[in-house]
């Protein structure tokens, strides 16, 4: 997303430009100098899941994640590390097949319905202690168990209730009474994390029931999933395997719960999981939900993306972690924050931070060659020194843009002799230059949320040289008229 250069900018007119700069009067190089401040920096969101509801995240969820080579699995496993080291390496989801063959515990994690081939790894309690354990280092992180399960209401109740109460974690489980989710929706994340309430567990036999000060809910009354059985083929299209469609919403028998999406990204066909991981895992998973998941489910992305050795790909660098961070990237919620910006109808670029604040085209330089960028209160109709628009170069086959003014002037980072310069340096406009190749005309536009129901959206603008965000002064969102820099980025 971010690439960095110091190639110079050629040609005499841009060295003769900049000569012409350093020959300006006194009151000029006031000016520019006024451009060189001291680093304001970005306001970071509050929160890792900024404004985020739970049902607006995705979470990487490991197929079978009790299935692993340490514990001696006497078959091909679906996962190679421990559940503590998939926890550590970015999985939050986990599916657990729990048992209890004689009726009074303990409860085990196995695979195979019939007890003739039945195999069993570990106790329950064991693997739910090592994300009770995990949760109580990390209290920013949600985990969710999803349990395939063939034992009793109460063993399973009491395993978790006894290892909670163990652990002083009494509080931790979700309890979906304390929301109102089937009215009022899945709650925030960051209220979630505040509340504590950050062990999610889903179970497959019996409706909603009580476990300590938590609830256990039904999966198919929350959720929606599609089918994980190919043959042995790889995974496609995306057909619903529950009772609902993948687009339903809200969940029926509910004014405004809307399901949980877990996409199954691997197939129960095939026998060796690992195999088939080194190609369902990157460029395939990202396509298929570019392509089949998330048109089939109404635009939404999955929340839970299930896979076999989830650490494992078919391509360097993409993988179901950093497919993930992605899909959380375009749907993270962001606050009130100084690099984050609207765009109205008028082709303004409004901050999400200040009140009723544009970026405009400030004062010109006294040679004619550009002038500085700045923000003031916006302006209704909006001049033409208002207006903005994003417009891919001619030169540029990267995805970048350059974000031009209403007069035809490039957004630019000034290029400091060939440095890239840092935080709180005030922005200009200038001639917009198609042979300049260190990047500091070049933008990625990177589009996000501005509220938690997703229906307001914004932008964050990554200068491609310097990877640093447009971004609203905050000390001076206020004055008549305040400056527009460069700042570090929102943080996720």
């Amino acid at each position: 997303m971010r690439t960095s250069g110091t190639a110079s900018r050629p040609g005499a007119d841009r060295r003769a430009r900049l000569l012409r700069l350093l020959a300006l009067p006194a009151l000029a190089l006031l000016v520019l100098a006024s451009a060189l401040t001291a680093p304001t920096g970005a306001v970071a969101a509050s929160s890792k899941y900024g404004n985020a509801r739970y049902h607006q995240w995705s979470f990487v969820t490991s197929h079978n994640a009790y299935a692993d080579d340490d514990t001696q699995w006497p078959v091909p496993p679906n996962q190679s590390q421990s559940i503590k080291e998939q926890l550590e390496g970015g999985v939050r989801g986990l599916m657990l097949d729990t048992y209890d063959s004689r009726g009074t515990g303990p409860v085990q994690m196995c695979h195979g319905t019939s007890p003739d081939v039945r195999v069993c790894c570990d106790e329950f309690k064991a693997g739910l202690l090592t994300v009770v354990n995990f949760l109580q280092k990390n209290p920013q992180e949600v985990v969710t168990l999803f349990l395939e399960n063939y034992a009793s209401k109460e063993t399973v109740s009491k395993t978790i209730t006894d290892m909670l109460e163990a652990k002083g974690a009494s509080k931790m489980l979700f309890n979906q009474n304390d929301w109102g989710i089937f009215s009022s929706n899945w709650p925030k994340l960051k209220e979630m994390v505040s509340a504590n309430q950050r062990l999610v567990i889903f179970q497959d036999s019996w409706g909603d029931t009580a476990a300590g000060s938590g609830t256990l809910m039904n999966t198919w009354s929350h959720t929606v999933e599609n089918r994980y059985s190919y043959g042995q083929g790889q995974p496609s299209g995306c057909e619903s395997r529950s009772g609902n469609a993948l687009n339903t919403n809200p969940m029926p028998g509910t004014t405004g719960l809307t399901p949980l999406f877990t996409m199954n990204q691997f197939s129960s066909d095939n026998l060796d999981p690992m195999a088939y991981a080194k190609i369902d895992n990157g460029a395939q998973l990202k396509s298929r939900i570019e392509k089949s998941c998330r048109p089939a489910a109404g635009g939404r992305n999955p929340n839970f993306v299930a896979v076999d050795h989830y650490q494992i790909s078919d391509k360097s660098g993409l993988t179901p972690v950093s497919v993930v961070d992605e899909l959380n990237r375009d749907n993270y919620v962001f606050e009130p924050d100084p690099a984050v910006w609207t765009v109205n109808d008028a082709k303004q670029y409004v901050s999400t931070y200040g009140t009723n604040r544009c970026m405009v085209r400030g004062d010109e330089f006294p040679d004619g060659s550009g002038g500085l960028v700045t923000q003031r209160a916006c302006a209704n109709p909006a001049p033409s020194s208002h207006q903005w628009t994003a417009t891919k170069p001619n030169y540029d086959g990267k995805g970048h843009y350059w974000i031009k003014a209403g007069n035809g002037s490039c957004l630019t980072v000034p290029y400091n002799n060939g440095t890239p310069p840092g935080d709180g340096t005030q922005l200009f406009w200038w001639p917009c230059e198609t042979k300049w190749f260190s990047g500091s005309q070049l933008w990625n536009v990177m589009p996000t949320n501005t509220d938690s129901n997703g229906q307001s959206h914004g932008y964050y603008f990554i200068n491609q040289w310097t990877g640093k965000c447009l971004t609203l002064d905050p000390g001076t969102s206020t004055a008549k008229t305040g400056k527009v820099t460069q700042a570090a980025c929102p943080k996720h």
